[in-house]
């Protein structure tokens, strides 16, 4: 895999994970019992984002005669995992699957802010 990609996944996923456990706190103190979901949505969204940066990479650069089709296959994949735990979340609890989704989404405030940095970062060179 390309060593920039890595090295975005690597600082994104840091990103998330500080800015995910300070959120999961605060919602954890103001509204009861949805922290643990909100930490298990935004847990689910870097695994899908290193999955896809993994696959991605490999599918690319080893089997480019095949990509499309793999990647569409990993695709699916990291769909069918991140419903089926919202389903389990939902079965559980629906009020819970709000606060999934919300740590979920929040993912692309880690790759907005890590896309802030490396524009100022090039901006300064």
């Amino acid at each position: 895999m390309d060593k920039h990609i890595l090295s975005m996944v690597k600082k994104v996923s840091i990103i998330n994970l500080i800015f995910i456990v300070a959120m999961a706190c605060l919602i954890q103190l103001i509204f009861k019992n949805y922290g643990l979901f909100t930490l298990i949505g935004m847990l689910v969204a870097i695994f899908n984002f290193f999955i896809n940066a993994v696959v991605g990479g490999f599918v690319f650069q080893k089997l480019p005669n095949s990509s499309s089709s793999l990647y569409i296959i990993g695709f699916i994949m990291r769909i069918v995992i991140a419903a089926g735990i919202g389903y389990v979340i939902f079965s559980y609890n629906k009020n819970n699957t709000i606060a999934y989704l919300f740590g979920y989404t929040s993912h692309l405030l880690g790759v907005y802010i890590y896309s802030v940095i490396e524009s100022n970062k090039n901006n300064i060179e």
